[in-house]
């Protein structure tokens, strides 16, 4: 069976209780046998204890109920979503300014307030969220609103004002809820796939210097590109300059590949520690990894998929990384490691 067959097949702890019990009875009518009771319950206490653990692989949730302030936070960027919905039909009725912004206040209190209950007795849900990458689309959904109404200005439709602000509100506020939405349901998936694992290793390490490089260089295209870009549409009057400004949106990932990552090798999986951020990969998720002069390469399924890369002068101990990626990866995904 493999890994991610064995991570989908649950055994109920409970069963193994009911087969422990059954083994004593039997045990109690067969005297002759050599094991003792004892020695059958210990037996069956393992079992239980492998179910545990094989349950607590295969459903990371746990039944564990979001955090408040995780809740809050998923509540508020649903609220941030919904709200506009309410304010458009109000205005269709007042388009009064005062009232408009009172009904948007007291529809984020009220969205949030039952958003935020919703998922907070909804269990398992951040480390659910946090399993997949397609929880980036978190990020992506406020951008629609902008999107839509900046097409059907394009085409030559005039969408009311109030949908130009609040689109912009969406935008704005989604961009500052989603990503640390993402940021904790990933933190929290973390948490959960690494417990009741056994760490081989760990060592810190920079993206390599070539990678850093070209990451400082397209970080001061993005700053002196945006700033221009501001000054222009306010200075001189080009409009089109003033789009450049979205170019400071790269400037915050970017900087971030200065900053040295921790990297734990468990026998469950990879774990990648960013000052936020932490990142949790099976080890079917690799197919390899390759050492030269320059950095450490690890090697993940799927050609658009990111490899991991660590600058080798900053791992401490190279023999112990590369003797803990040669047991894990070896077995896990049987391919074997190559040298350049």
């Amino acid at each position: 069976m493999s890994q991610e067959d064995s991570q989908e097949f649950e055994i109920d702890p409970s069963w193994m209780i009911c087969v422990c019990v059954f083994c004593a009875v039997m045990q109690s009518k067969a005297p002759s046998k050599t094991h003792s009771s004892g020695s059958i319950f210990n037996n069956c206490g393992e079992l239980v204890s492998m179910a545990t653990r094989t349950e607590s692989r295969g459903n990371l949730s746990n039944g564990e109920r979001p955090d408040t302030l995780y809740a809050f936070v998923a509540g508020l960027y649903v609220a941030i979503l919904l709200t506009p919905i309410a304010i458009l039909g109000i205005s269709t009725v007042s388009v009064d300014g005062g009232i408009l912004y009172m009904s948007y206040l007291g529809f984020i209190a009220l969205f949030t307030a039952v958003a935020g209950w919703l998922i907070s007795h909804t269990a398992g849900l951040a480390v659910r969220l946090g399993h997949h990458d397609l929880i980036w689309l978190l990020v992506a959904v406020p951008f629609v609103p902008f999107v839509g109404v900046f097409a059907a200005s394009e085409i030559g439709i005039s969408p009311p004002s109030i949908a130009i602000v609040l689109a912009m509100v969406t935008m704005i506020g989604g961009m500052f809820t989603s990503l640390p939405l993402v940021t904790m349901s990933r933190n929290r998936y973390t948490t959960a796939a690494v417990a009741n694992t056994t760490e081989i290793t760990e060592w810190e390490g920079r993206w390599p210097q070539w990678w850093r490089q070209i990451s400082y260089g397209a970080m001061i295209i993005a700053i002196l590109g945006g700033s221009a870009g501001i000054i222009a549409h306010v200075v001189f009057g080009v409009e089109w300059a003033g789009n450049l400004y979205l170019l400071m949106v790269f400037w915050a990932p970017l900087a971030g590949s200065a900053n040295p990552r921790t990297f734990r090798v468990t026998d469950a999986g990879l774990v990648v520690h960013r000052p936020l951020l932490h990142r949790f990969r099976p080890w079917i998720a690799f197919t390899g990894y390759s050492l030269n002069d320059e950095a450490l390469v690890i090697y993940r399924k799927g050609w658009w998929r990111q490899n991991i890369r660590c600058d080798r002068d900053d791992i401490e101990d190279v023999d112990a990384a590369i003797a803990a990626l040669d047991t894990v990866i070896a077995d896990c995904t049987r391919s074997s490691s190559r040298e350049i």
